[in-house]
């Protein structure tokens, strides 16, 4: 059977500040510019999932407006199947970003119908879980909606990834039903009640996280690479040196890059660091899924990171 991604979560229409700064506390703030474009963590992931030629289905809820017609017209041209995206009453998520000139940004979110996932929508999709599938998730849409799709996934032999993004409060029964893991600083740091300093502490934190659940626990650490730990092993993928335009998405490519790695076999390493390239060409384009790189993309930066002396 084929193998594929079916990714539960959401759909955001994003617009962009490009700024030198943020504004203060009562400010009107004038911006160098605005870039609109598709995402939500889940579309973003979906999207990038669709680009490295995995086929892609893509499972949630956008209103019946234009934003939601734009959302689905982004992710049918990355290759993304989306007959499994409900068209709601409510108006489509959106996302307000501050992206700023090194590279931060500054993210609020309205869930609009995001919100409405339920689990009837996870029932529809279960049709497309199997052994063959990685389902992957995120905090975007209830939590109720993401603890039944684990459980629904799990009992249909499927392999998942749980972004425990936005940061948030996930039942540890249903962590330790996920085969992945994955937060970024803060969200580890609320995973574990641990500090998280350095790639030291990270790897020890996510280690203990990962004996504690049984399973493999992924900490992305921006500019200092990610961690992992399984077991009694602790893995470190330093981050590639790129000039960093703006991180929109560089999270979401990094999980569509591990679901990759997943779907193809690779040895751990390996996927770790397939992850991380697909996160370091992201982060030198402006805008999540637009900056998002294709399987050819990723395939020439790693010869190039490969033919580069160490």
């Amino acid at each position: 059977m084929e193998k594929k991604v079916l990714v539960i979560g959401s759909l955001n229409y994003d617009i962009i500040l490009n700024a030198e700064r943020l504004p203060e506390k009562g400010e009107t703030y004038v911006c160098k510019g605005a870039d609109r474009c598709c995402g939500g963590k889940g579309g973003n992931q979906a999207a990038q999932c669709g680009k490295l030629n995995i086929k892609t289905y893509m499972a949630g809820r956008v209103g019946r407006d234009f934003s939601g017609e734009i959302l689905l017209q982004g992710l049918k041209e990355a290759g993304v199947d989306t007959r499994l995206v409900e068209k709601d009453q409510t108006e489509t998520g959106l996302g307000v970003v501050y992206a700023l000139e090194d590279g931060s940004v500054y993210a609020g979110i309205v869930p609009g119908a995001n919100s409405k996932v339920s689990k009837a929508d996870v029932e529809k999709a279960a049709c497309f879980m199997d052994e063959n599938t990685v389902v992957i998730l995120q905090l975007e849409i209830p939590v109720e909606t993401v603890e039944y799709a684990v459980e629904t996934a799990k009992k249909r032999g499927s392999r998942i990834i749980l972004n425990t993004a936005p940061a948030g409060i996930v039942k540890e029964d249903i962590l330790r039903q996920c085969d992945y893991v994955v937060a970024n600083e803060v969200e580890a740091e609320v995973l574990t009640g641990k500090s998280i300093t350095d790639k030291v502490s990270a790897g020890e934190a996510a280690a203990c996280l990962a004996r504690k659940l049984g399973n493999t626990c992924i900490f992305t650490l921006g500019s200092q690479g990610a961690v992992a730990g399984a077991g009694e092993n602790i893995w470190f993928c330093p981050a590639y040196a790129v000039k960093a335009v703006e991180t929109t998405g560089a999270g979401d490519s990094f999980i569509g890059g591990l679901a990759w790695g997943i779907i193809e076999g690779m040895e751990f390493s390996k996927i770790l660091s397939q992850a991380s390239m697909c996160s370091a060409i992201t982060v030198q384009s402006p805008g999540g899924q637009p900056s998002m790189p294709t399987l050819s993309k990723v395939l020439e930066f790693r010869k190039k990171a490969a033919d580069s002396p160490a």
